[in-house]
C-alpha cells in the first residue's frame, strides 16, 4: 500500500530511511543500465516527476555508450519533490552506489526552478566541468561553473563517488527541461564524455 502520511525529505539521511517510509514500485521506481566498456555514469537522482524531465535528458547523454542510473518519482499527488527529494550528499541508494564502484566518473543531472542561466555545473572535477561549460557554450547554452549555490562540492555527493572522487553535476533550469530540445545539449555532453573515455584507454595503454 502506499504511503499516506507524507514525510519531508528533507528528514532522511540516506536511502534506507526513505525506503521504510516509501514503497518501490507505487512511490518511486529504479533503472540501471550498466555498460561495461564506459568507465562513464550518468545519473538522475531526482528524475520522474521529483525535478522534471531529468530522466529523460540523462538516457540522451548516456546513450548506448555509458551507464545510466534513474531514480524515478511516481507519486501522483503532486508532492515527489517534498517526498523525494533526498539530498545528493545523503543519495547512497545501494544500486547506484554499485553502479558507480565500476565507473571513474559519474555526471548527474538534476534541475533546478530558480531564474538563472540555462546550465549550473558543480562537481569535482574542474577540468571536466570546464571542457562541458566549453562545449555547451559553443552551441549557444549559457552556462557558469562558480558563483552559484549547487556545487556539488560535498565528496559523498553521488557525482563524485566513482573511482575517481571527482565528477561533474549539471542542474538545469527549469526553461529548458520543458522546452524539450535537448539533442543540442546532450551531444555537447557526450562528445566530451567520449574524450575523456579515449584519454582514460590511453592512460591504460601508457601505463
Amino acid at each position: 500500500m502506499p504511503v499516506t502520511k507524507r514525510v519531508s525529505s528533507n528528514d532522511f539521511r540516506g536511502y534506507g530511511e526513505l525506503a521504510q517510509r516509501y514503497k518501490e514500485g507505487v512511490d518511486y521506481a529504479v533503472h540501471v543500465m550498466p555498460r561495461e566498456r564506459s568507465r562513464v555514469a550518468v545519473v538522475a537522482p531526482h528524475g520522474g516527476r521529483i525535478e522534471g524531465r531529468t530522466s529523460e535528458i540523462a538516457r540522451l547523454i548516456a546513450g548506448d555508450e555509458h551507464g545510466l542510473y534513474l531514480f524515478e518519482g511516481l507519486r501522483t499527488t503532486g508532492d515527489n519533490f517534498d517526498c523525494l527529494h533526498l539530498a545528493s550528499h545523503w543519495f547512497d541508494e545501494p544500486r547506484a552506489l554499485d553502479l558507480i564502484a565500476s565507473c571513474d566518473t559519474v555526471v548527474a543531472v538534476h534541475g533546478y526552478a530558480a531564474r538563472g542561466p540555462d546550465v549550473l555545473l558543480g562537481g569535482l572535477n574542474e577540468r571536466l566541468k570546464e571542457e562541458v561549460a566549453q562545449a555547451l557554450a559553443a552551441i549557444g547554452f549559457s552556462c557558469l561553473i562558480d558563483g552559484h549555490r549547487f556545487p556539488g562540492r560535498h565528496p559523498c555527493n553521488i557525482c563524485n563517488r566513482g573511482r575517481s572522487g571527482e565528477g561533474v553535476q549539471l542542474e538545469l533550469s527549469e526553461e529548458l527541461r520543458k522546452s524539450g530540445d535537448w539533442s543540442g545539449l546532450a551531444g555537447a555532453v557526450r562528445t566530451v564524455l567520449g574524450k575523456l573515455d579515449r584519454r582514460s584507454a590511453e592512460d591504460d595503454i601508457r601505463s
